[in-house]
């Protein structure tokens, strides 16, 4: 049986942000990439939606990729957990 890993941003006791490399404010975290693609895509398994998330291991490797945006400058950036 193959144990999936799990994101700690997902579950609350990874780090929600992280400093903005243009401006040095915070980049907060927006959720999964995944959840901006459609209305229904948030309720899909992470195992399917993980095959388009643009990181082409993140389905081997279970490693989910959150979307961050930086509140004073508007610089989004995404990053894996």
């Amino acid at each position: 049986m193959q144990h999936m890993r799990e994101c700690g941003i997902c579950n609350g006791w990874g780090e929600k942000g992280h400093p903005c490399p243009k401006c040095k404010g915070t980049m907060e975290d927006q959720g999964r990439i995944t959840d901006f693609l459609d209305d229904y895509s948030p309720y899909l398994d992470q195992k399917w939606t993980n095959l388009v998330d643009g990181d082409e291991d993140s389905s081997i490797t279970d490693e989910c990729i959150h979307l961050f945006i930086c509140r004073q400058c508007g610089l989004e950036d995404v990053r894996s957990s």
